[in-house]
């Protein structure tokens, strides 16, 4: 027997990997069946070849990730057949043991946060993955280790690194084994070149995964209109790969939005954001004051199932009933940190871009800043937060952005202070503080934390009557705290209701404004269906307007949080001056087009979806009764739609960029 590596021993090795790659491929063969049934809220009649293409596709996805995996231990093989040393190939063998565990490891944690990230948001690992690192991280921990699938989460991690080391051992023990499988001896030099060549050929080819001009990606897994199943397919490993290279374009500022979508920078023109309020005599001489209030997670699918059994607005049904509501409303993006930047900033959030307060931007004011032209009239400009002022860089960005006077949960006392800040009680009690401060006219911008996980209430609070819903469960997939999310929800809207109620009974009541919006829907809102895309996105905005001040408006109109701020300049300001994306609702004679960071386009009776990264587009029909959309062909109301949401996005961007 020989003493050195040769053919065979290279050939013997390859063939005692195997049983290695089909226990870990039948391991994830068999996680995505789980996710499967775990996510699964779509009936599968009517979609089965759909599904079936999506394992096929997935399992695909899957031998991808093992043949990058196994590359690397096929040019230790290859190199060892020039090497020759038996000896020291035993001495490589450790090398092989620590990368199949390291690498089968990183599959498992990877598809442990994939998991956890497509349960808040309905999708696989994307950039917003990066969001957690600037985010409060040590209270997303708290808040992760209290959710009950964590602990699940942690044994299974365990059982998964036990049984990885005893296979990955194993399999190392046998590669260190001279005894071989099959004899080559016999196989003259040209065959074991042409073996060795084609070896590492269809390594590449599987890791490749296609035989098109791009490996295999997200793209390729756009085969039905449903996105769950799309989904099915999608690894862990893929998308992580790809949030990568998204942050790191991002990071660089190499992602060109008007080049993505196909714009010539040379049409883009940043005076479509040069605007002027309307003449307002009664604004003029009242000078009112502007409440700006953005609560956390108040989504509008709850408020749609409102009931007596279903009692979650509570007492502010009342104000809904007496007010401005408007329903037809889409929020800036799916996080906080979304709606934040786009209504103070008054711009768009932009996709795959790195979030202005966490940049050398955050310390540049901004023409368009949401508090200026209060400013500017000499207003009092102020700004709340629930939370801690250091998330995210907010004092400094909110300072730039021209508030003279900013407010966090250490401005109150932190009686009953759940993870992320103060609950929704002092919460606008700071606020009321704040309005009732002085007679000067004042703008209030304030942002609550607490209808948030882990969902925590006051122990004084007495929840209204809450049976659920069978339909908002099917949309709520998963959760087994229901109740204390909506006794959450509940809690906010009750405080609310108490907060308007307050300036309604004041000396205030004549010269406050009040507007009412929810950052994004509840995190906990699934859909995988393209017909219910707007109630997993939709938040109500809610308006109160003194008597004086009332002007028309069309509540059925179709709005966004860009829009607010035009429409607060028209309510309480007298030609002004003023920079925005967004469209005032008192606008009439203007086609209304509303949109959000995932590129959810709607405008009346039509929607469209927009996937920027890989230019798929879905056209809809809007039922504005039931909030339901139907899938339909292109209208030259759709191809208009499109047109404005490129040219707001990309002048946006240019915008923002420019130094």
């Amino acid at each position: 027997m020989s003493k050195k590596f040769d053919f065979e021993n290279y050939i013997d090795c390859l063939i005692k990997i195997i049983p290695l790659n089909v226990a870990a491929l039948s391991a994830m063969s068999l996680y995505r069946i789980f996710f499967f049934f775990y996510f699964k809220n779509i009936p599968t009649f009517g979609h089965f070849t759909e599904i079936f293409k999506a394992f096929v596709l997935g399992l695909r996805f899957d031998l991808s990730t093992l043949a990058y995996i196994n590359s690397f231990v096929i040019l230790i093989f290859t190199a060892f057949l020039f090497i020759r040393n038996l000896r020291l190939f035993k001495k490589a063998g450790s090398l092989v043991k620590f990368w199949y565990c390291l690498a089968f490891m990183a599959i498992v944690l990877a598809t442990a946060v994939d998991f956890g990230f497509y349960v808040c948001f309905w999708e696989h690992i994307n950039i917003l993955l990066f969001d957690f690192f600037d985010d409060d991280a040590f209270a997303l921990i708290k808040t992760i280790v209290l959710d009950w699938r964590f602990y699940i989460v942690l044994l299974v991690l365990i059982l998964a690194w036990i049984t990885i080391y005893k296979i990955v051992s194993i399999t190392a023990k046998k590669l260190l084994n001279t005894h071989r499988l099959i004899n080559s001896s016999y196989w003259n030099i040209f065959i074991k070149i042409f073996v060795v060549l084609f070896i590492a050929l269809l390594t590449s080819f599987v890791a490749r995964g296609t035989v098109s001009m791009f490996p295999l990606g997200k793209f390729h897994a756009q085969i039905s209109t449903n996105s769950f199943i799309n989904n099915i397919a999608l690894t862990a490993i893929h998308s992580l790969s790809d949030a990568i290279q998204a942050k790191i374009e991002q990071s660089s500022d190499k992602i060109n939005i008007a080049k993505k979508i196909d714009l010539d920078e040379k049409d883009i023109d940043l005076s479509i954001f040069s605007k002027i309020s309307t003449k307002n005599t009664e604004a003029k001489e009242i000078k009112p004051n502007v409440i700006f209030i953005v609560l956390e997670s108040f989504g509008e699918l709850p408020v749609l199932y409102n009931s007596e059994k279903f009692n979650v607005l509570g007492e502010l049904k009342k104000h809904f009933d007496e007010d401005i509501v408007f329903y037809n409303f889409l929020p800036a993006g799916v996080i906080t940190i979304h709606c934040l930047e786009s209504t103070v900033l008054n711009m768009p959030q932009r996709p795959f871009s790195l979030q202005v307060t966490q940049s050398p931007k955050a310390y540049k004011q901004f023409p368009s800043s949401l508090a200026l032209p209060y400013k500017k009239s000499g207003y009092v400009t102020k700004a709340v937060y629930g939370g801690s002022l250091a998330w995210r860089g907010l004092e400094d960005f909110l300072k730039a952005q021209g508030f003279d006077e900013i407010y966090g949960e250490g401005s109150i006392k932190n009686e009953y202070r759940h993870e992320w800040g103060i609950n929704d009680a002092q919460f606008f009690e700071i606020v009321l503080r704040e309005l009732e401060n002085d007679n000067t006219p004042k703008f209030i911008y304030a942002m609550s934390t607490a209808t948030h996980p882990p969902y925590e209430i006051p122990p004084y609070y007495t929840p209204l009557k809450l049976e659920i819903p069978k339909d908002l469960e099917r949309m709520m997939p998963g959760e087994k705290h229901l109740e204390r999310i909506f006794e959450n929800y509940q809690f906010a809207n009750a405080e609310a209701s108490k907060f308007l109620d307050a300036v309604k009974n004041s000396e205030f009541r004549d010269n406050t404004i009040v507007v009412i919006t929810g950052d994004h829907n509840l995190r906990e809102v699934k859909s995988s269906t393209p017909e219910e895309l707007f109630k997993r996105y939709a938040v109500p905005t809610y308006l109160y307007i003194p008597k004086k001040l009332k002007k028309e408006f069309n509540a059925n109109i179709t709005a966004c949080h860009m829009d607010i701020a035009p429409t607060l300049y028209d309510l309480s300001l007298s030609e002004v001056e003023y920079a925005a994306a967004g469209i005032s609702m008192l606008e009439q004679d203007k086609k209304h087009i509303a949109f959000n960071s995932g590129g959810f386009i709607l405008s009346g009776d039509k929607a469209i979806l927009f996937n920027i990264e890989n230019g798929e587009i879905l056209y809809f029909n809007f039922d504005s009764k039931s909030k339901m959309l139907s899938i339909t062909e292109q209208t030259d109301e759709h191809k208009f739609m499109l047109e404005y949401y490129k040219k707001i996005i990309s002048a946006s961007d240019m915008y923002i960029n420019q130094k």
